[in-house]
């Protein structure tokens, strides 16, 4: 019979359980004893169970194995042999680090695809990661006699839960949003803040705290030929709606420059016929009341003649000198106006004389 002298547990970090029990291999008959020392590393528990019950529970640390730590048990196995007597137990270590990534992954269900009436096979996959937070409750609801456990066993326990719940929410989102399925992509992380809660609340009820839930994906299984033919289709037409809808953004984006260019065209086809026969065809008046044009570019003429008349009035009342420059802004202006058919020559003429008065 070998006595164990230390009792402790150094494996990955993807076990969330791993049980010690004494071995019989023919041999030896393995036990433990009062005096035995319990290493319980970091992020670990370790639970005692004898027939079926759980009696004691460490924390991490070392622990000398006595009638103090082990009062239950201690009552059951009896003081022989002056208080190191040996002992059977089943010795459960408990992970209560993050077991990360663990994977998921949807057996394929189909949606109608509504423009080709056709089913269309969808599947998601993604991963969650947990960790124990009531050992106790988590041994008893899970474990049972399970000897070891494993972090990715937890998607086989919980994959009817999974399962059904992304489901549910793929379809009620693509509905609610009117998604063909070929564009389900585009709610990813919607259905999986919409499961999250879900299914952390399953979790909780066996002890176990679900620190994040990821859909990753919600493709279209495309390896029939027919379904790939769909999928094809919709792509290149969605590549052409895309081109047209990139065509009326330019377009609407170079709305205002073309407004303004065809301002432009059409003030330069109005100053070309300015001076043209009134009655006439290409007349002034023709082009301007036709385009709407006649009380702006009126308004604009006689505010460039009065402005000139009242400098020169101005001047003439004050019967002062005025400079050069001054002399020939006011020509300039007065040139403008007889270019636009608002002065005569004899006009023009006339008040060009008084101005040059003034020097």
């Amino acid at each position: 019979m070998a006595i164990i002298d230390v009792l402790k547990y150094d494996g990955p970090n993807n076990a969330l359980v791993w049980k010690w029990r004494p071995k019989v291999d023919g041999k030896r008959d393995e036990e433990l004893r009062l005096g035995t020392q319990l290493v319980v590393n970091q992020s670990q528990q370790a639970l005692f169970i004898k027939g079926g019950q759980l009696l004691d529970i460490f924390e991490a640390g070392t622990h000398t194995l006595s009638t103090q730590n082990l009062p239950i048990l201690s009552s059951l196995i009896g003081l022989a042999f002056g208080g190191q007597s040996p002992f059977k137990a089943e010795v459960y270590f408990i992970n209560k680090a993050v077991a990360m990534d663990t994977k998921f992954g949807l057996i394929p269900f189909n949606m109608m695809e509504p423009n080709f009436r056709v089913p269309i096979p969808i599947t998601s996959r993604g991963s969650f990661a947990v960790k124990v937070a009531d050992a106790k409750t988590f041994l008893n609801q899970i474990i049972g006699t399970v000897p070891d456990f494993e972090a990715d066993k937890l998607t086989q326990f919980f994959r009817g839960i999974i399962t059904e719940n992304v489901k549910t929410a793929i379809t009620r989102i693509s509905k609610e949003q009117n998604l063909n399925p070929l564009e389900l992509e585009a709610i990813v992380s919607e259905v999986s803040g919409a499961v999250k809660g879900i299914i952390s609340e399953a979790l909780a009820k066996y002890g176990l705290h679900l620190e994040f839930f990821n859909i990753e994906a919600i493709p279209v299984v495309d390896e029939d030929p027919r379904v790939k033919k769909i999928v094809d289709d919709f792509h290149r037409l969605m590549s052409q709606d895309m081109e047209e809808r990139m065509r009326l953004k330019r377009r609407a984006e170079n709305l205002e420059v073309y407004k303004i260019e065809r301002t432009f065209d059409t003030t330069e086809k109005a100053a070309e016929n300015i001076g043209g026969g009134i009655g006439g065809e290409g007349g002034i008046l023709g082009t301007v009341v036709g385009l709407g044009m006649a009380m702006p570019i009126a308004n604009t003429m006689g505010n460039l003649m009065n402005n000139a008349t009242q400098n020169i009035q101005q001047n003439q009342n004050n019967n002062t000198v005025v400079n050069k420059d001054e002399v020939l802004k006011l020509l300039k202006e007065l040139g403008d106006l007889k270019t636009a058919g608002i002065l005569t020559e004899e006009e023009f003429t006339e008040k060009k004389k008084e101005l040059l008065s003034k020097l």
